[in-house]
């Protein structure tokens, strides 16, 4: 028996550039065009990058436990592959080049792994807190349209960190419910306004894959206080953004690079005493006055 390779075989894959060749082939069968537009750019960036760093059996096969351990800690409320695409900057360069926007209008940046459908409904005003801890805060302002125009029926969903730097969905959420987190709808004014406790600055989530990533590579892994929303609104682009806090001690080194300065505002102290909506608060407390300015949605 010849031991000479079968030359009549349809495909070879013993040399590199034959393998990327054919899998290259295989893919410009793609009935979609978007989808094969981005599969082949696809393989063949990945392929480069195997060859470009000289990629071993066993750093792939490293790769591919962690990336299965990784799909074990997502969740419900918590997306583990969207930190790693939050903290390689890929979220943002994603949110920077896909929204464009008028210079007033409100900036976008990263969704973080958090966000949560069905969002409990607060009416205005309500106290969104749930029993988290901090110290107590009111936000409120207007959502209006790129014309300066009020925005009527917009839902904002909202979420945040209580003092200990952790969401609900961190705090057994399946027994607890949700907490610092709402979905909230205008009136004819575009007016918003909630009660809920001062966010602070905190870390990933330590007990991941992500954090693993961090603490070996840029060793940087804690964000600045921030509000999450989520607006959206008939005839508007959704917006999802932040609002950080101008205190804070990490707005040069976030983790996943989402701060944007025209997104930093003050977060005011107050003693004991009425609150913007007349209520009496018998503690120090903040409050938050930001506007929103949202796009045409596109066309």
């Amino acid at each position: 028996m010849s031991n000479t390779p079968n030359s009549g075989i349809e495909n070879r894959y013993d040399a590199l550039d034959l393998i990327t060749q054919e899998v290259l082939k295989r893919y410009e069968k793609t009935p979609d065009p978007r989808l094969r537009e981005l599969m082949l750019s696809l393989v063949k960036h990945v392929h480069s990058f195997a060859k470009e760093v000289q990629l071993t059996a066993e750093e792939w096969a490293f790769t591919m436990s962690f990336l299965e351990e990784t799909g074990k800690w997502c969740s419900p409320g918590r997306n583990e592959f969207m930190i790693f695409s939050d903290a390689l900057g890929l979220s943002m360069l994603t949110v920077t080049q896909d929204y464009p926007r008028p210079a007033h209008a409100t900036e976008p940046t990263l969704v973080g792994p958090f966000l949560l459908e069905n969002a409990p409904q607060f009416p205005m005003g309500a106290d969104i807190s749930a029993g988290a801890a901090g110290t107590p805060m009111h936000a409120q302002g207007q959502i209006l349209d790129s014309h300066g125009q009020p925005v009527a029926h917009a839902v904002i969903d909202v979420w945040h960190s209580d003092d200990r730097g952790l969401y609900d969905v961190q705090d057994g959420f399946e027994e607890k419910g949700a907490w610092a987190r709402a979905a909230l709808t205008t009136g004819a004014d575009g007016r918003y306004s909630f009660w809920s406790v001062l966010p602070v600055d905190y870390p990933v989530p330590q007990d991941g894959t992500a954090i693993k990533m961090l603490k070996a590579t840029t060793g940087r892994s804690w964000r600045p206080a921030h509000l999450h929303f989520r607006i959206q609104a008939p005839g508007q682009r959704p917006l999802i953004t932040h609002i950080f806090d101008r205190t804070s001690k990490n707005l040069d080194g976030d983790a996943v690079f989402g701060v944007r300065p025209s997104l930093i505002a003050d977060f005011k102290h107050h003693t004991a005493g009425h609150a913007p909506d007349g209520k009496a608060i018998s503690r120090d407390f903040y409050t938050l006055d930001y506007n929103f300015v949202m796009t045409d949605a596109l066309k």
